[in-house]
């Protein structure tokens, strides 16, 4: 039999580069019915990690067992997204996996950066507990672990604001104290849920309160201006009144006449 022309011979397709292959993978073994790891022994050709399809021969290191593979890595998806960081906020775009979920509360996945979720906008423009990535518009996140939640301080006139970090789990109730900066103060109403809400007892976990509404109650009453740290009080009520004599002009003490004029 002769033999064929060298030049009729098809090419051996080229192995991808050193920087692309795969040389271990924890994969399926029908042989040991579990995912084991594995030693990659072949590629075929046109498979890459940047092409996100993986294919070849594969040995088992549990049971020895030889068998072709293939993977297909899941596509991802860009996601725009907030952190914000005290006052200040940073915008990135992170790609994330197709079937992954993004859920309020929790850490983004797939991140390696420790990210949790305050708010997700939906593609429709409404804020949502959970979604898909690719139903996801924008992520607001933070590098904190508890729910920061902004304090508006009413006294009377006057209202200052805080911003204070609670535990995650934690609820916020109308009618209840809350300690800010060291004072105690009642929280008057709860902004959660694009609304206001300030009947007693209206509760919500501190992850869904976008603001909280509290007055100071202690004495004296809050009022218009700081309160003065030199007032006296008097000690009794004959001291509060001056034993000076009396002017002429002055009104004097109203009494009581006891005989009927003539």
């Amino acid at each position: 039999m002769a033999a064929e022309n060298p030049e009729t011979l098809p090419e051996s397709p080229e192995p991808p580069p050193l920087s692309e292959r795969l040389f271990a993978a924890t994969l399926r073994c029908d042989n040991c019915d579990a995912e084991t790891p594995h030693r990659v022994l072949r590629w075929i050709s046109g498979t890459t990690r940047r092409s996100g399809a993986l294919s070849g021969t594969a040995r088992c290191r549990r049971c020895g067992w030889v068998h072709p593979f293939s993977i297909v890595r899941p596509a991802r998806v860009e996601v725009a997204v907030v952190i914000s960081d005290g006052p200040q906020s940073v915008h990135r775009r992170l790609l994330l996996l197709s079937t992954a979920r993004v859920e309020k509360g929790g850490r983004i996945p797939g991140v390696d950066e420790p990210l949790y979720v305050r708010r997700i906008e939906a593609s429709s423009g409404h804020s949502v507990s959970s979604a898909r990535p690719s139903e996801i518009a924008t992520v607001w996140a933070t590098h904190q672990t508890g729910a920061a939640v902004p304090v508006s301080v009413i006294e009377g006139a006057r209202t200052w604001t805080d911003r204070l970090t609670l535990p995650t789990d934690s609820r916020l109730t109308v009618g209840e104290m809350l300690s800010v900066r060291g004072q105690r103060l009642e929280i008057v109403a709860l902004r959660a849920r694009g609304r206001t809400w300030r009947k007693p007892e209206d509760s919500f976990p501190a992850a869904e309160v976008s603001r909280v509404y509290t007055r100071r109650t202690e004495i004296p009453p809050a009022g218009r201006r700081p309160w003065s740290n030199g007032r006296v009080r008097p000690s009794s009520r004959t001291s509060s009144f001056s034993r000076s004599s009396r002017s002429r002009s002055g009104p004097g003490d109203k009494r009581t006449r006891r005989t009927p004029r003539a």
